[in-house]
């Protein structure tokens, strides 16, 4: 009797071994496209305390600048309107002409490895904007009408910090 439960126990653990979870990662549209932001979630955590701060951003809080194009030809941009978003609160910085600043960060080439998307190289509209080191970003959610996007940010000694940017794809 007992050889027979541990044979069934055996045969329970051996069918649990079989039906793990397939973690490669497929999408069911291609990222080619205008994607405009439609949600923001900061994570702020404080290295030395450990404290953290959160900050979600809805709908109403972007327009139509705030927005990636991705192209075909694996070249991309993201737009960014004149609003900077923190745990702490929008911000509305003005350049040295008293305007609303905005920006866009161009890309000559992004690829998309499993759920990474690398950014490799940069270009800022902006005069004398400092030039940030190669963004890879992961992709949580890729289907026709929605992305996802998630990306740690390494800010300082100070703070660590994440963003979840959820996207809408332009008709």
């Amino acid at each position: 009797m007992r050889i027979r439960y541990l044979f069934i126990v055996a045969a329970l653990g051996l069918c649990l071994y079989a039906c793990k979870k397939d973690r490669s990662v497929t999408f069911s549209a291609s990222i080619a496209g205008r994607w405009y932001q439609n949600k923001l979630i900061i994570n702020q955590q404080t290295i030395k305390t450990g404290a953290t701060t959160s900050a979600t951003y809805t709908a109403k809080d972007f327009d139509t600048a705030f927005y990636w194009q991705f192209n075909k030809d694996n070249t991309a941009f993201v737009s960014s309107g004149p609003t900077v978003f923190t745990v702490s609160g929008k911000s509305y910085p003005l350049n040295g002409n008293g305007q609303l600043m905005g920006s866009k960060v161009y890309y000559r080439s992004y690829t998309i490895t499993g759920s990474a998307l690398l950014l490799p190289t940069i270009y800022f509209t902006c005069n004398g904007c400092p030039q940030p080191p190669p963004d890879t970003v992961e992709i949580v959610q890729l289907d026709a009408h929605n992305l996802v996007l998630h990306q740690q940010i390494d800010t300082s000694d100070v703070y660590k910090v994440s963003t979840d940017t959820y996207y809408t794809r332009s008709l």
